[in-house]
């Protein structure tokens, strides 16, 4: 799949979880993406994510929205029963509605992401009809990743050999993330000029297009796909403005 048809696809279902009000309707969209997640390869491994993300996210906005927080421990049972019997669980509805929002975003960003790479949209972007100095600042953070794990690996195995147990938990080696951390920030800010320089002599944005290695090539059917995800999200974005 080539990467901006996930991505095109996000656009919608977010604008869509927006402009639905009714939480039933909500739930229907969110199956959608979670069906689609767990039907790919390491799908349970992604909705275990997914839900180390959303579960948190759940108890908070319920400790705050349903008023749990309210009053001292002792007083919590009674207060409950006074929600109840006051119909305030209304007041639970909007909390529910933003929750499924969220996670509906999160669910279709998680599929979109296990379906490509970030070689790939890297090189979707470059061969992308976007300026090329657009595209490089899309894929500048993508550029990043495997340089900083090299250079966290290296500073590991600086602390490993000077007697840092770099496989503790962290609140046991806290003074030592201080360390790991500078040397990361001093190099990745030392790579700015160097960067700079070696776009300077390779002509970087001397021509509006460039010719990329190996660019994924969108099939007829994700051409479609993209159009009509952005006809519906315009279609949609539209609609905020009868209601």
């Amino acid at each position: 799949m080539h990467p901006f048809t996930g991505l095109a696809l996000m656009l919608p279902a977010s604008l869509l979880a927006l402009r639905l009000g009714s939480p039933s309707s909500l739930l229907v969209l969110l199956s959608l993406p979670l069906v689609w997640m767990l039907s790919r390869p390491q799908g349970l491994k992604h909705f275990r994510q997914w839900c180390a993300v959303l579960l948190p996210l759940a108890l908070g906005l319920l400790l705050v929205h349903g008023h749990w927080l309210d009053g001292w421990p002792a007083t919590w049972g009674g207060s409950v029963q006074h929600v109840v019997s006051d119909n305030r669980i209304e007041a639970l509805l909007p909390m529910a509605r933003l929750w499924l929002r969220v996670a509906i975003v999160l669910a279709f960003a998680i599929v979109w992401l296990s379906t490509t790479t970030p070689e790939r949209l890297m090189r979707a972007l470059f061969a992308s009809r976007l300026p090329p100095g657009a595209a490089y600042l899309l894929a500048s953070p993508l550029l990043l990743v495997e340089q900083l794990k090299a250079r966290l690996a290296a500073v590991s195995q600086a602390q490993a050999a000077r007697g840092v147990d770099v496989h503790a938990a962290w609140f046991k080696r806290w003074r030592s993330l201080l360390a790991l951390a500078v040397p990361l920030v001093v190099w990745t800010l030392s790579d700015v000029g160097e960067r700079a320089a070696a776009l300077d002599s390779r002509a970087f944005r001397s021509r509006a297009r460039r010719t990329t290695l190996d660019a994924p090539v969108a099939a007829e059917w994700e051409r479609a796909l993209m159009a009509f995800a952005l006809t519906s999200a315009l279609l949609i974005a539209g609609s905020f403005l009868w209601s």
